[in-house]
């Protein structure tokens, strides 16, 4: 279970300063780890309830993961809008 890699999204990470999520591709996800973690998220605290205590995850943690930077403007991206509507029979 590797991420799946597309190199028709290398220019948009270039152009958004995200390329360094390429070293990402040979991550191997480990699907019980995801599934213990989910069991002990409390969405009610946004924490994980371990039998030390409560763990939190911090957007300084996933940019220390991922080599993502998170200083700098949003990067947003939407769907383009929905063609016009023909006006027939108004």
């Amino acid at each position: 279970n590797v991420l799946p890699w597309n190199p028709f999204i290398l220019p948009y990470l270039k152009k958004a300063g995200l390329e360094s999520i390429r070293h990402l591709l040979g991550i191997k996800v480990d699907r019980q780890l995801i599934t213990a973690l989910v069991e002990r998220w409390r969405k009610e605290t946004h924490c994980f309830n371990f039998r030390e205590g409560e763990c939190t995850i911090t957007l300084k943690d996933v940019a220390i993961l991922t080599h993502l930077p998170i200083d700098g403007k949003a990067v947003c991206v939407s769907d383009p809008p929905p063609p016009p509507q023909d006006c027939d029979g108004i």
